[in-house]
């Protein structure tokens, strides 16, 4: 069964000098410095001609040299096994092959730090949401998340590769101590990790989607807005090229936002 399709993306630069998020969006990928890109589209899946459908943003690791080349080489690899993705037979396999060619992404962002001083420690999140008719898989490195809104309640998706989140996982903080935890955005995984011997992958959900929103977001839109409020704006607007503009017009307000970036992809039967 295949499941009808409308998706916009919509990436802002923020209070940034530049832009370090990068995103897949159904086939083509970009690296936008601009102030504000938007691209829509809309799609029946049963008249693709591609059976596997990706949706990706990876976020350049800010404080880092070059994050946003990290995320672009992210993304042009990410399109490529996309289109190589297309002779397989089932989303398991497509995830297989994703796992193994993360290995590789990493290891080609790490060898371009090492041969070049101005990359040097350059790195990105990411988070992927493969489709397959009716079935779905997202991969996870990183903080940048994938959520899921059925109509009703918003649910998280992914777990965020945090100091803060591996505190709360110990239960050595509660969520309000989280707030003035200094390392609580300390990356503990993403692609760039140059360490030898380390074998870099994604985590994996499968999440039972029926109809709804999934939402993939960079760290630019949750760290400035609530679970609650994300929630808000996707309840009182179906259309998701508005709510995608309101998620992101907030997301920029304050003086000091991040680069911001929000794939929205609404399913229906």
């Amino acid at each position: 069964m295949r499941n009808k399709l409308k998706a916009i993306c919509i990436t802002h630069i923020g209070f940034r000098n530049k832009n370090e998020d990068n995103y897949l969006f159904n086939g083509s990928y970009t690296n936008s410095q601009t102030t504000q890109n938007v691209k829509i589209i809309e799609t029946d899946l049963s008249s693709k001609k591609f059976q596997f459908n990706f949706f990706a943003v990876a976020d350049g690791m800010g404080g880092h040299n070059a994050g946003e080349v990290a995320s672009r080489v992210c993304v042009e690899a990410l399109a490529l096994i996309e289109k190589k993705s297309q002779t397989l037979s089932s989303i398991s396999e497509v995830v297989r092959l994703v796992q193994s060619s993360i290995v590789s992404i990493n290891e080609k962002i790490c060898a371009l730090g090492r041969n070049n001083k101005d990359l040097n420690g350059m790195g990105t999140t990411l988070v992927l949401f493969i489709t397959f008719g009716d079935k779905y898989a997202v991969l996870n490195i990183g903080d940048s998340r994938a959520y899921y809104f059925d109509g009703h309640s918003l649910t998280q998706i992914t777990k965020d590769h945090t100091e803060g989140q591996r505190m709360l996982d110990l239960g050595l903080l509660s969520r309000k101590e989280l707030a003035n935890f200094p390392a609580k955005k300390n990356l503990s995984r993403y692609i760039g990790y140059d360490k030898e011997g380390f074998i870099l992958q994604a985590d994996v959900y499968y999440p039972e989607i029926t109809e709804g929103v999934v939402l993939l977001c960079s760290d630019g839109i949750t760290d400035s807005m609530s679970d609650e409020r994300i929630s808000g704006i996707l309840s009182s607007h179906e259309n998701i090229e508005v709510a995608g503009k309101i998620l992101i017009e907030e997301a920029v307000a304050k003086p000091d936002a991040d680069n911001a970036t929000a794939i929205l992809i609404s399913i229906r039967r």
